[in-house]
């Protein structure tokens, strides 16, 4: 009997029978509440790092984070830096082509995210695309592209991450931010002096998921299967 367990033992060590899949997931860390990075421990947190982390559990997968940011996620998905992308990543048709898409993670739309002591002054968007407001938005992704081809005759500050819009309308540098309504309800919980339009108007309709690359099908297929299963 000792003998059977010493060389089952040694199998599991020598053949890593054991030993859970590794899975990396490649995600910006900078869009609460579904991602974000702490830079100190570089720890992950966020909804939508929860999430994976219960299907990495649930199917024996091992996790490990890369960060990516949004003008090279899908560079970095294609290039095989990271098999999937996760957090605050919106469906598009263009990322459908070049990539696999999870089933939905959250439905949602685009919204604007301003100073509370401006609802007021912007109740719908033609109080917003005037001469003279500044929209500010983070290069790449969706905001950048909402606004670019929404607004006609505001003026556009671009900045290079999606740190920087928030303190740009809190020390007046910029007057309304248009972005998800998922993360224009979390800023207006956590920071008093950022809201919403009162009329809680959603400009667009678009689902939250998450990015596999062409080749991780059997990986898309058993994600969302256990994520059906999640909301069954």
């Amino acid at each position: 009997m000792k003998l059977n367990v010493v060389l089952l033992l040694i199998w599991s060590c020598c053949f890593n029978v054991s030993a859970a899949e590794q899975l990396l997931v490649g995600t910006t860390g900078d869009y609460r509440p579904l991602t974000w990075l702490d830079e100190p421990s570089h720890v992950f947190s966020g909804e939508a790092i929860e999430l994976l982390q219960r299907f990495a559990k649930d199917e024996g997968f091992e996790v490990t984070f890369v960060q990516t940011h949004w003008p090279e996620l899908s560079t970095d998905l294609a290039s095989g830096r990271f098999q999937m992308a996760v957090g605050g990543i919106s469906a598009t048709q263009g990322r459908a082509e070049q990539f696999l898409v999870s089933v939905p993670i959250a439905v949602f739309g685009k919204t604007a995210l301003m100073r509370c002591r401006d609802q007021s002054r912007f109740n719908d968007f033609h109080d917003i695309d005037r001469t003279g407001i500044r929209i500010v938005e983070n290069r790449g992704g969706t905001n950048e592209r909402f606004a670019l081809s929404r607004i006609k005759k505001a003026t556009l500050i671009i900045v290079p991450n999606n740190h920087l819009p928030f303190r740009y309308l809190v020390e007046n540098k910029a007057d309304v931010m248009f972005t998800d309504s998922i993360e224009v309800d979390y800023i207006s919980r956590i920071n008093p002096l950022l809201c919403g339009l009162r009329s809680k108007k959603r400009y667009t309709t678009s689902e939250k998921v998450f990015l596999f690359r062409r080749d991780e099908v059997a990986l898309q297929k058993k994600f969302n299967t256990w994520f059906k299963k999640q909301k069954k």
